[in-house]
């Protein structure tokens, strides 16, 4: 036979070296992902900061374009004006559509002079439609490298800016690497450096990086955003990095940082987990073999002393342990049968006792038969305020009832039910209300019914809170998004008065144009009353079921938040199939459909996905109108997901929501409306991208 002591060490020795050995390779393999991680979510997040910045500056540079378009009245002191406060800005022209500089101005402005000819340039040529960015080219200003931009005016005049770049190049600089080396690169769409700041001499000398290692194994191989391993394309060294192509101009954006000091600082901390595993394997040795001998010999010692008492000698003496456990096993056997003997006699008379089982519960219960009450327990007499049985045994059981709820309590009381809701009365008159389930069962002979009733009366008092609290948060919001629609027109109305009174000042003011701004005042005011008045109807509070089409409710959802939409970039896409109609309230509806596009609107705001989409479909589906309101947010988590209903549950910071929302929109969609809401994880395709997301399913039966 085997012996437990080796079987027992080998399996110890052998799962401490396996285990540990598991573990620190699991671990060293985890820190590896982490590091990578790390790396490439700090890395895309300065590339998305440096887009960001370039995006900014880039319609910075267009709203100029456009505000020379539409103010050129006094356009020599505007050229002047722009040039001299924006740093970025070289030179601005003005070309006629053959080519011709009508009129300029710039830092330098040595070598040109209007009349001279720009239409051999590619910013004069690649204007066709409206506007160009053009690649990086040496100026003929200053012969200094400069990418401009190409604005065509209704005129069809054209407007070139050129920019050296300097605050966009300032930026850049700032994001270093640990050897002191600049994280950015910047290339036009040709492959030639704009920006890098570590060899500035690669920009004026206009090196192409075309047909170098950075655009075969980074950016013509790997999607955007993609970490990957690459050669230098100036210094010859390899490097970690990743890419993105800024929309409007085609440059492109490169992130690296060396990937020998990398790999360094990551082989430095795995040798360390390494020797560290191995100190604990050493250490968990030593201390599991000084418990092993210690444990074994105190179970020797127990083998031996329940062997003799096995054999009948009952009066042994068992010295004491270390472990008190071993030293009590013996002593406490008997001890404990005679518990049980006791606890088993004991048990046995409350079976028989059925007033004990009355008593033992939470639950009021009532014993009737379909009308007179023979028994309560206990918390009966407390619920109804009666301070003895005989106050309710023998009394009528439809008189605890209220009169509002006794055609539901008289048909109830001749079947089994399961738990519902009933309104029942104290002796004093007040009124409670109950949860209800009943049950027929024969007692010494006699068929009877146990009714039992838990007072839920603070539970449906709190539900009510929970509805005003809902109506409140709901107002706060609804207060927000009036504000952003208040925003733009009032920027208006403020740009028109302001316009009317410089144009007067300066003497420049005539009918027709006080014409235009009083017309766009009157119609931004006019704008301004219609959000008051579609705010207010959905305040209004639903007195009665009504005929309701679904895709007005859902249009008026989207009508209030669309402000919030626009200031989050979010794209709401809608597909409805005409004429679906329920019944219901539209305004607590438009409520529940407003918290759950709020809930897509506030997870996109938190996701890096550049594009940002909310799809909300209506169909019908055998004789249910289904309403699907889905997002590309990234999902819910799994562990989460069965509780996103429960009151007050939000994973939110209690500074951006109460965690009500979605459960008073169950609450309305269930309980008021008596709909279905299912929600669920999933994964769609969408203009040829795949997108993982969370889907809200409404039911309700059709007219």
């Amino acid at each position: 036979m085997k012996s437990i002591k080796s079987t027992i060490s080998s399996f110890l020795i052998f799962s401490i070296i396996i285990v540990s050995l598991l573990i620190g390779i699991l671990s060293m393999l985890n820190f590896y992902d982490m590091k990578i991680n790390s790396v490439e979510h700090s890395l895309k997040q300065v590339l998305m900061q440096v887009s960001f910045e370039i995006k900014n500056q880039i319609k910075n540079i267009e709203n100029t374009a456009l505000y020379i378009s539409n103010n050129q009245s006094n356009e020599d002191e505007l050229l002047k004006t722009l040039v001299e406060t924006n740093i970025e800005i070289s030179s601005i022209l003005i070309l006629d559509y053959k080519g011709y500089l009508k009129n300029f101005y710039s830092k330098n402005n040595d070598n040109i002079y209007k009349g001279f000819d720009y239409s051999n340039k590619e910013f004069f040529k690649n204007v066709k439609d409206k506007d160009y960015w053009s690649n990086i080219y040496l100026s003929s200003i200053n012969n200094l490298p400069v990418v401009s931009y190409s604005y065509k005016t209704n005129e069809n005049n054209i407007i070139v800016i050129m920019l050296e770049l300097e605050k966009l190049s300032e930026f850049i600089t700032k994001f270093k690497n640990s050897d002191d080396s600049h994280m950015i690169r910047m290339l036009d769409k040709n492959g030639v450096f704009i920006i890098n700041s570590d060899k500035p001499s690669v920009v004026t000398q206009r090196f192409n990086v075309k047909n170098s290692s950075v655009f075969k194994q980074l950016i013509e191989n790997k999607p955007q955003y993609t970490l990957t391993q690459f050669d230098g394309a100036v210094k010859k060294q390899k490097n970690i990095g990743m890419y993105t192509i800024v929309e409007k101009t085609g440059w492109i954006l490169i992130i690296r940082e060396s990937y020998e000091i990398f790999i360094n600082t990551l082989e430095k901390i795995l040798i360390s987990i390494f020797f560290l595993v191995i100190l604990f394997i050493l250490f968990a040795l030593y201390f599991i073999f000084k418990i092993f001998n210690k444990v074994f010999y105190e179970i020797d010692y127990l083998q031996e002393t329940t062997k003799n008492i096995s054999n009948g000698e009952y009066n042994q003496n068992i010295k004491k342990s270390e472990y008190k456990e071993f030293s009590s096993l013996i002593k406490s056997f008997e001890k404990m049968k005679k518990e049980i003997i006791n606890r088993e006699d004991n048990l046995k008379k409350s079976r028989d006792s059925f007033e004990f089982l009355l008593n033992s519960t939470m639950e009021a219960i009532i014993i009737h038969d379909t009308k007179v009450c023979i028994d309560v327990n206990e918390v009966t007499l407390k619920l109804l305020g009666a301070t003895n049985k005989e106050q309710l045994i023998g009394k009528d059981i439809f008189e605890i009832i209220s009169p509002n709820f006794m055609n539901l309590a008289k048909t109830n009381i001749l079947i089994n039910t399961e738990p519902y809701e009933l309104e029942i009365l104290k002796l004093n008159g007040e009124k409670l209300t109950t949860l209800v389930q009943g049950k027929f069962i024969e007692l010494n002979g006699v068929k009877v019914k146990i009714s039992s009733f838990i007072d839920i009366t603070e539970l449906k008092n709190k539900d009510k809170l929970l509805s005003q609290q809902s109506k409140m948060i709901s107002m706060g919001e609804m207060i927000g998004n009036i504000a952003h629609q208040w925003r733009q027109p009032l920027s208006s109305i403020s740009t028109a008065a302001s316009g009317v009174k410089i144009e007067k000042e300066f003497g420049l003011l005539d009918d027709e144009t006080l014409d235009v701004a009083l017309d766009m005042i009157i119609k931004n005011t006019k704008y301004l009353s219609k959000t008051i008045d579609d705010f207010r109807n959905f305040f209004k509070v639903d007195k009665e079921i009504e005929d309701i089409k679904i895709q007005d409710v859902v249009d008026k959802a989207i009508k209030l938040l669309d402000s919030s939409f626009k200031n989050h970039y979010i794209c709401v896409q809608t597909e409805y199939e005409d004429d679906l109609f329920i019944k219901g309230y539209a305004n607590e509806l438009t409520q529940a459909f407003i918290n759950i596009i709020n809930n897509a609107k506030d997870a996109l705001k938190t996701n890096e996905e550049e594009n940002r989409f909310i799809f909300i479909k209506t169909y019908l589906k055998k004789d249910d109108v289904v309403i699907s309101i889905k997002d590309n947010a990234g999902g819910i988590p799994k562990d989460i997901l069965p509780k996103i209903f429960d009151p007050y549950f939000t994973t939110k910071h209690q500074s951006q929501g109460t965690g009500i929302g979605l459960y008073m929109t169950h609450q309305i969609i269930v309980d008021h409306m008596k709909g279905i809401i299912e929600v669920e994880n999933v994964t769609f395709e969408y203009k040829e991208n795949t997108y993982n997301g969370c889907e809200f399913k409404i039911y309700f039966s059709s007219l």
